[in-house]
């Protein structure tokens, strides 16, 4: 165990120690007495704090931190009594240091007050700026949410006289397209009733050249037969005047049983 400070004097003696004894006591510490539940030794304990800054005080009596008679009697049955003792008085040494320094380097309540002022005051100052941040940002996200309203808005008016116009274009094509269908249909007829008509001019000609056809074969086929009949009859006469004119009662029945010319009869029958 290493030695306390040179700073404090500290007295290393044990409430038991025979050496002490003869030696005079200090008065009792006026702090609260130990009691036998909490741990600590209920018999009176000397203990000498050392001055700060270098003065010298009278020795005064702190409770110790743990039961130092059942430290020591642990101690005892473990090791010499001179060797517990040691290390008695080491502990006791080695705790009042570290007490010390605790007090020495701890924060009391004034700067714990004030470390307290402090962060509640980091902590309104935060809130503040994390409520001004937010309100920041509230009122962008409005402002941004009133902005996409007035657009969609916008795009809505806009898409619906898009839509009107393209309505009125598709009618006004479809009106023209029908126009344009009833015109051709119109025209169409127009072209098939002309067709009708030189079709009907054409067969009326067609059927005035047969009918013309139809006279002059007619024709000659009248001429054809009268001539060929005046053939038959000038030859008929021809013979008669040959042949003796004693028999003119067989050339009377001759000429009474000669057939009619068919030719003439369709030349009657046509006249």
């Amino acid at each position: 165990m290493g030695d306390p400070p040179t700073a404090k004097e500290i007295a290393l003696t044990h409430p038991k120690d025979p050496g002490l004894q003869s030696a005079p006591t200090s008065p009792p510490a006026t702090g609260p007495s130990p009691s036998p539940g909490n741990g600590l030794d209920p018999s009176p304990k000397t203990g000498l704090l050392s001055s700060q800054a270098g003065s010298i005080h009278s020795p005064s009596y702190t409770s110790p931190p743990f039961n130092t008679h059942s430290f020591f009697n642990a101690l005892e049955r473990t090791f010499p009594e001179n060797t517990a003792r040691s290390l008695m008085r080491a502990t006791r040494a080695l705790l009042v240091d570290r007490i010390g320094k605790v007090r020495r380097e701890g924060l009391n309540v004034k700067d714990l007050d004030n470390q307290a002022y402090l962060f509640r005051a980091a902590v309104r100052e935060l809130r503040a700026e994390i409520t001004m941040n937010t309100k920041k940002e509230s009122a962008t996200i409005v402002s941004a949410t009133s902005a996409l309203r007035r657009e969609a808005d916008r795009l809505d008016v806009k898409m619906k006289e898009d839509i009107t116009t393209l309505k009125h274009e598709i009618q006004m094509e479809l009106d023209t397209r029908k126009n344009e269908v009833n015109t051709d249909i119109k025209q169409m007829d127009i072209e098939i009733e002309e067709l009708l008509n030189k079709a009907v001019i054409r067969v009326s000609d067609l059927r005035t050249d047969v009918e013309e056809a139809k006279w002059d074969i007619m024709r000659k086929a009248v001429l054809t037969l009268a001539g060929f009949i005046m053939v038959i009859i000038i030859s008929m006469e021809m013979k008669a005047d040959r042949e003796p004119k004693s028999i003119p009662k067989s050339s009377v029945n001759t000429e009474a049983h000669i057939p009619p010319a068919e030719g003439f009869e369709k030349f009657d029958h046509m006249t």
